[in-house]
């Protein structure tokens, strides 16, 4: 088998990076690499650095996940693939599967792949979807038993989660920018400081070497899909009447500050605010930033109520029929909003 270095021209990045980085770094959920490939087998050298949370990668094939593994700290070589009829090319893609954790060093890297085939660069989609969000963006609920309670990345899976079946849907490439437990203004334990906002405009600033600026060349999304409120919505439970109706109008302003950011990024797209998967508690809050934005000249900035999980999954999480609802609803206005 032959080793190819990454980063390597055929394979073609996905996620936010940053293009002047010298090895192929995985920061967010769904962020990895994807390549035309036919062989017998395909390995990686991946190095992690997590202590305590194991990350996770996954493999799919055209689009089909055929393969997840944890990571050990340091770096190891993984099979990705084995026994394939090398008559036969598929588009391979290798992804951080589960979000970015707090004991790491810095991000997944993809230093190298091993394989007896011979790799090209497929073609890129001709959308981008982005996906602002917390853990229901992730995809934490859609593995594991509905017993699992202990918060563990092996029950967090971006493959499942609404997404990758969106990007699926739409023939669209996507980026992320999400954590679980984060919200538009406050966490789920109302943490101000854990707003995605205030991260958005950094590469990936809860991991260590990501904290600098999201200045470097990005293609622009043709839509934003930001999903956030339900852990807003947790903290505005914890709080007193008159701390809540403060709080109300703190989400307001950083709805519509996220806003005003994803704008900056991304010129021309679609925005998209979908809400609603685990409750409608803010509902009103966030549709009355979406108005604001409208209001102030943004025509292009819409809101979708979710239809309410009808199961759960693993940790009190949507299931993936959950998802798969979700996803149907938020492809169906994504296609008649897009040009």
């Amino acid at each position: 088998m032959q080793r190819i270095a990454l980063p390597d021209p055929r394979f073609l990045p996905l996620g936010r990076h940053d293009p002047k980085e010298e090895r192929t770094s995985l920061w967010w959920s769904g962020s990895g690499v994807r390549v035309k490939l036919a062989c017998k087998t395909l390995e990686a050298e991946i190095t992690a650095s997590a202590r305590d949370h194991a990350p996770w990668i996954g493999v799919l094939m055209d689009g089909a996940p055929v393969a997840r593994f944890p990571l050990l700290p340091g770096a190891h070589r993984y099979p990705l693939l084995a026994g394939l009829d090398e008559c036969f090319a598929h588009e391979v893609s290798v992804i951080r599967d589960s979000q970015p954790s707090y004991d790491e060093d810095g991000p997944i890297y993809l230093d190298a792949v091993y394989t007896d085939g011979e790799p090209h660069r497929p073609v890129e989609r001709p959308l981008l979807l982005e996906f602002i969000g917390d853990s229901l963006t992730v995809g934490e609920g859609c593995l594991g038993p509905e017993s699992a309670e202990e918060w563990r990345l092996v029950w967090i899976s971006h493959m499942p989660a609404f997404p990758t079946l969106v990007s699926q849907k739409l023939n669209a490439e996507k980026r992320v920018i999400a954590l679980g437990g984060w919200g538009a203004a406050r966490s789920w334990d109302n943490q101000p400081e854990s707003r995605i906002g205030r991260i958005y405009n950094q590469l990936c600033a809860i991991t260590p070497g990501g904290d600098r600026p999201a200045d470097f060349p990005e293609r622009p999304a043709d839509a934003v899909v930001i999903n956030l409120g339900t852990n807003d919505a947790s903290a505005l439970a914890k709080m007193t009447e008159a701390e809540r109706s403060a709080a109300e109008g703190e989400l307001r302003v950083r709805a519509v500050e996220l806003m005003k950011m994803a704008r900056a990024h991304n010129p021309k797209a679609v925005i998209l605010w979908a809400y609603g998967l685990c409750g409608k508690q803010v509902e009103p809050m966030l549709q009355a930033a979406v108005q604001d934005r409208r209001n102030a000249g943004d025509q292009n900035v819409h809101y979708l109520s979710l239809t309410p999980a009808a199961s759960n999954g693993s940790r009190m999480h949507p299931s993936r029929e959950a998802h798969q609802k979700a996803t149907e609803e938020i492809a169906e206005v994504l296609k008649n909003l897009l040009p």
